[in-house]
């Protein structure tokens, strides 16, 4: 999620882009010899969840027909999940799981909206979290950047906002920390019950949630990066409880510098999104030499 972590939950704008360089597939138990058996066994585990939680629902709470003779065949033939996404990273691990499942195994999906399909990503992907935007599931489903809109209105982006032509690199930054969605989505909503943090996250961060979306997609002619760290100081002060501790001294080192900035991307812990200056690749890079750096 380029923007939009949290504030997308309660109506805000949102940018994402697909990570093509993960990917979750289904796969067959009798072709995995040798794999680690233990995550075979949590993927089971973890469809087998999906799977009774899908058809717990009642029937109308999916705009497509949900396929439940299949999805209990995928289980009885000895089937699993096999992802390369690291979970708890904030980078849509249950997401792509939610859209595999969409994609597979729900029929009619083509003949909706956009909006009806992120609402059935969304109640799948509540089997995760409790609560979902279904943001991430529909940015893996339809493998496209995604501009989310206030009121429900989602447009599928023509041009990468990863490579906007403005001269800056987004990159992502390890902090090997795992964070579990759904307590820190519970924090956020208990934080948002106080009126000066609700005050504050609905005047200033969806203005500026909003005024980086329109840089990168080229309908306003700001710096993103000045935007980004606007974006990064409110983030520190805001929602600290959601980024890593190792993560704190990278995340100033870059502020004082201005070398490159850091916010979340997604819930928290996991992967940290950055920004920096195409001509500052090199400089970043040995600021940043204790941690896994991926240009994007």
């Amino acid at each position: 999620m380029l923007a939009g972590e949290y504030g997308v939950i309660i109506g805000s704008e949102a940018i994402t882009v697909p990570l093509t360089g993960f990917h979750a597939k289904l796969s067959d138990i009798k072709d995995a010899a040798g794999s680690d058996q233990e995550k075979i066994h949590q993927s089971v585990s973890g469809l087998r969840k999906v799977i009774t939680y899908i058809e717990s629902l009642p029937r109308n709470s999916f705009f497509a027909n949900p396929e439940i003779r299949d999805l209990q065949k995928l289980l009885k033939d000895g089937y699993f999940i096999h992802s390369t996404i690291p979970q708890g990273y904030g980078i849509g691990s249950s997401g792509a799981v939610s859209a595999l499942i969409y994609d597979q195994f729900f029929s009619n999906t083509g003949g909706l909206t956009l909006e009806e399909q992120r609402k059935d990503l969304a109640s799948i992907e509540s089997c995760f979290h409790g609560k979902s935007s279904g943001v991430d599931a529909m940015t893996c489903f339809k493998g496209s950047a995604l501009h989310f809109l206030p009121g429900g209105k989602i447009k599928l982006l023509e041009k990468d906002p990863l490579h906007n032509g403005m001269g800056y690199r987004f990159f992502l930054l390890d902090s090997k920390e795992t964070f579990d969605t759904g307590p820190l989505v519970t924090t956020f909503m208990e934080q948002m019950k106080k009126n000066d943090y609700a005050a504050r996250i609905r005047s200033d961060y969806f203005t500026l949630i909003s005024k980086f979306i329109n840089s990168v997609t080229g309908t306003s002619g700001s710096d993103p990066a000045l935007i980004f760290r606007a974006i990064s100081d409110f983030q520190f002060s805001h929602f600290r409880p959601m980024i890593p501790e190792n993560m704190e001294e990278a995340w100033i080192n870059g502020q004082v510098s201005n070398v490159y900035y850091l916010k979340l991307n997604g819930s928290g812990g996991g992967f940290m999104l950055g920004i920096a200056h195409e001509d500052s690749r090199e400089l970043v890079e040995s600021m940043l030499n204790n941690y896994s750096l991926y240009w994007l």
